[in-house]
């Protein structure tokens, strides 16, 4: 019998209305009906709901499943709506600016132009100042020099100077901070044996460890150094660069085991490096063999010629390194004050060290690409105020039918980010060229320039910096826009009282950028002036017409003194028969080189200086000929004669800073030791020539001495050779007289000086020429900002100019207000821009040379510029407005 009570399953509330409650009520039917049917067969209460719940499920999980699927139903469609509003968007937005082809082009390209530079500085900068270098956990290495900042000398730089290999020899053992300590300094054999020519290699000369336990790379082919192999008179071994293996060796595996000729003494070929490897210093990649030095024969504490990296140990600090370096500095001083005395170590970073030189380029570089690009930003924004206020009416009307402001606001972002991300999309293709270009203009020796390359890392960065300048130049203009009133803005349909609304912000935009621009001006003028200054540096001698190389004798065939001087003698015969050549001399380190060679000196008849602090003295050998080769002049005394031998008195020259400073304006015929003082050896001062300029252009010249060749000869020299033609013509003809003589010799390094002189200004060169072109393309920007500023303000003002014409204002009087207008909005530009680059041209104190950062000359000199392009910018508007109508602008209206 049916029980007519009703019988609920569950008793769970519901909500009213709803998929869930709708299909609550349909399962609680049907389970209510089966149930009546079950207790009709004969079966319990509890048995007819235990079946009807096989049949039918869980009512409540069923609901929440219901419920669940229904909200996700909801997400999706919400979801669906909201790409579907993206891509109207989109839509619209491409539609607008393929209708305003003019507007669209210019913003693209601008944007463009823009996100290129910057893409491509910023590619510079991320890989020589932002990278890790290119060795495992290299934020562990570090540089060790030899400070001498306490040291009454002169010095290219006190905090960075080399070490001797006994003061290495107790870094490496004493300062237990540091796990791994290697020193290394600059090889370059000549390559013979082989089918070619000698070749002359590029490489350097390693304490053990450097590749496996400092910087923690070891070959690719074959093995490394290993210990015991770094003993005086140990094996001759070498390491191959990959490049160069690929290139003398094609590549043959075999070479391994094998032996090469290096200076005419057999090495024997150990393993092969990496592709790719470069060791730290910029020593090159062809070849690297064992520094074999002990307390025997690594010279004394005196004698520094070494370069040192150092790996921290697990847990070490820098600063532990610093401290304990300078425990042993101070105990070293008291143990060998000969030598040591105000001398102590210095530890840094080894990616600080290298790049320090040039990081404040390239920070400032950055900065001032990142100034064109704001520029650039607020040309855009400019240009889409002026737009919109085109469009005003039209916003208005989509308002009033129901368009929400935030849809609007929407619909003019995806606009701006649309023009945003073609321009960025055109400025990152056009990025590889940029790069491509920088490499090419960087100086040769900028450090890890060979990380420098576009990948996807930049790839984000410029995807990023599109991304904010899409919203930095879209936002203000689509806030303003969006702000549109219905009323008002058809009220004043056809009128122009909504640009002239508008005109304050557009003009305080300008202003911006003329301020800007200036402040890029100033910089690239006060830059542009101090290379102009040292290009007109005094260098003490005549670079032009003199072409100079460099040669090495093997000391094998090349052993002492007679064989030595008997080949240059030769040589510079032969090379004086060659047409064209005036004169020939030699030296053991060219000027402006940078190349150091120290010695200490004692002036005979003074006060012995205190042990530890004797003056020193850049030191060279040249042959008799050398001071006219180089245009060299003698202001006193004599230069060197071919007679001033091994046999004869012992003479030397100085130039004009030592006979200053040491002789009271009189050196002739004083004498110098630069020997050992115990055993000295007097040398006379027979003549006195110009100060010159070794270490670098910007360095003051330091004390120098020259010492005949024919008295101290060596395996090395350069030799220049002064023209009558172009030096560059006979490059040729001297190297087939250096292979007439002896074809085992290599020629390396030749160049005129003229190019010697340009390698050592081409930093400062980079620098000018990429701030002078951001500033220039910053004035263009500005410029055609401001165009369009005072054009958009005639085309809104035509009506008054039409009333001011029809009461009798005459064309000069409107070419004059316009005028006046311009330059009231250029002046405010300059005004701020002059203060804010008081200050940020203090950045660039350490990149000026003898020129202030103030320079009053190339703050009015820019000002007057600004003026000018912005008259210049303001009178076709000025004339147009001359032009106007009145009876027609007063109908129009």
């Amino acid at each position: 019998m049916t029980d007519p009570r009703p019988r609920r399953l569950f008793r769970i509330p519901f909500r009213k209305g709803g998929l869930r409650h709708e299909v609550d009520e349909e399962l609680r039917f049907h389970i209510e009906t089966r149930v009546g049917q079950l207790l009709d067969e004969g079966l319990s209460e509890e048995e007819a709901r235990a079946e009807a719940r096989r049949r039918f499920g869980d009512v409540e999980r069923i609901g929440e499943e219901v419920e669940e699927l229904t909200r996700r139903r909801e997400r999706a469609m919400r979801s669906s709506d909201h790409w579907d509003d993206i891509g109207r968007n989109l839509a619209f937005a491409f539609r607008q600016l393929v209708r305003n082809r003019v507007f669209s082009v210019v913003s693209v390209l601008t944007v463009a132009l823009a996100i290129a530079a910057t893409t491509s500085i910023y590619s510079v900068v991320d890989g020589i100042l932002l990278r890790p270098l290119p060795y495992p956990e290299s934020d562990e290495l570090v540089m060790v020099w030899a400070d001498y900042t306490r040291r009454d000398v002169v010095l290219p730089d006190k905090r960075r100077e080399w070490l001797s290999w006994p003061n290495f020899s107790d870094f490496r053992d004493q300062v237990g901070a540091v796990e791994a300590v290697s020193a290394f300094m600059g090889w370059g054999p000549t390559l013979t044996g082989s089918d070619t020519n000698a070749e002359r290699l590029n490489g350097g000369i390693f304490s053990h460890g450097m590749f496996s336990d400092v910087l923690g790379v070891e070959p690719a082919l074959g093995r490394g150094f290993l210990p015991g192999e770094d003993v005086p008179d140990g094996p001759a071994l070498v390491l191959l660069g990959h490049g160069f293996w690929q290139r003398a060796f094609g590549g043959d595996p075999a070479i391994l085991d094998q032996t090469i000729l290096l200076n005419d003494q057999p090495h024997t070929v150990i393993g092969v490096m990496p592709a790719g490897f470069e060791p730290p210093a910029f020593l090159g990649t062809d070849a690297w063999t064992l520094m074999q030095f002990d307390d025997s024969n690594g010279g004394g504490r005196g004698s520094a010629f070494l370069r040192t990296v150092g790996r921290l140990r697990d847990g070490a600090s820098l600063d532990l390194a610093r401290a304990q370096g300078g425990q042993l500095g101070s105990r070293l001083e008291q143990e060998f004050p000969e030598a040591n005395t105000d001398v102590g170590y210095n530890v840094y970073p080894l990616h600080f060290d290298m790049v320090q030189q040039a990081s404040s380029a390239l920070w400032i570089l950055l900065g001032a690409v990142g100034l064109v690009l704001l520029i650039a930003c607020v040309n855009v924004a400019n240009l889409l105020l002026a737009r919109g206020a085109s469009r005003h009416g039209e916003l208005a009307v989509r308002v009033a039918l129901g368009a929400s402001k935030g849809r609007v606001l929407a619909q003019l972002m995806t606009e701006s980010l649309l023009l945003a991300f073609i321009g960025g999309a055109l400025g990152f293709g056009l990025s590889f060229v940029g790069v491509e270009a920088l490499l090419a203009l960087a100086p040769d020796q900028t450090p890890l320039i060979e990380q420098v390359g576009v990948d996807g890392r930049i790839m984000g960065f410029a995807a990023a910096v599109t991304l904010a300048a899409g919203v930095f130049f879209g936002i203000l203009p689509a806030l303003r826009a969006s702000g549109a009133k219905p009323a008002s803005a058809l009220k004043d349909a056809g009128r122009s009282g909504h640009g002239r609304r508008s005109g304050r912000l557009r003009s305080g935009l300008v202003v911006g950028q003329v301020a800007l621009a200036l402040m890029l001006l100033v910089g690239a003028g006060l830059l542009l002036r101090s290379f102009q200054k040292l290009q007109q540096v005094d260098l003490g001698f005549e670079p032009e017409g003199v072409l100079s190389m460099q040669m090495q004798l093997p000391p094998v065939r090349f052993p002492d003194a007679t064989t030595r001087l008997a080949f240059f003698e030769q040589l510079e015969e032969r090379l004086q028969a060659i047409p064209g050549v005036e004169s020939v001399g030699s030296i053991t380190n060219l000027p402006l080189a940078g190349q150091d060679g120290d010695t200490n000196f004692w002036v005979e008849g003074a006060a012995p200086p205190p042990q530890g602090l004797e003056p020193s003295v850049w030191l060279r050998r040249v042959t008799p000929d050398y001071f006219d080769a180089m245009g060299l002049e003698l202001v006193g005394g004599r230069a060197f004669l071919p007679s001033d031998d091994l046999d004869a008195t012992r003479v030397i020259v100085v130039n004009e800073t030592l006979e200053r400073d040491y002789f009271d304006g009189q050196a002739i015929g004083r004498r110098l030791n630069v020997n050992n003082p115990a055993d000295p050896v007097w040398r006379e001062v027979v003549g006195v020539v110009r100060d010159i300029k070794n270490f670098g252009i910007r360095a003051e010249s330091r004390n120098a001495m020259y010492l005949p060749f024919a008295q101290a000869p060596t395996t090395f020299l350069f030799t220049t050779i002064r023209t009558s033609v172009e030096p560059a013509s006979l490059m040729n003809p001297v190297r087939a007289a250096v292979a007439d003589i002896d074809a085992g010799i290599a020629v390396a390094n030749m160049r005129t000086m003229d190019e010697l002189v340009s390698a050592s200004l081409a930093a400062d060169r980079f620098t000018a020429s990429l701030l002078g072109g951001f500033a220039l393309v910053a004035l263009l920007l500005a410029v055609v900002g401001l165009y369009g500023v005072v054009s958009y303000s005639v085309t809104t003002r035509l009506p008054e100019m039409g009333v001011r014409i029809a009461l009798g204002a005459g064309t000069d009087g409107i070419r004059r207000l316009i005028l006046r207008w311009a330059l009231s909005l250029a002046s405010a530009g300059i005004a701020v821009g002059a203060i804010g680059a008081l200050g940020v041209t203090r950045l660039m104190e350490g990149l000026l040379f003898d020129v202030p950062t103030t320079d009053v000359a190339t703050f009015g000199v820019v000002s007057l510029i600004m003026a000018l392009a912005a008259v210049t910018a303001s009178l076709v508007p000025a004339v147009r407005a001359t032009r106007v109508d009145p009876v027609q602008v007063l109908k129009s209206e």
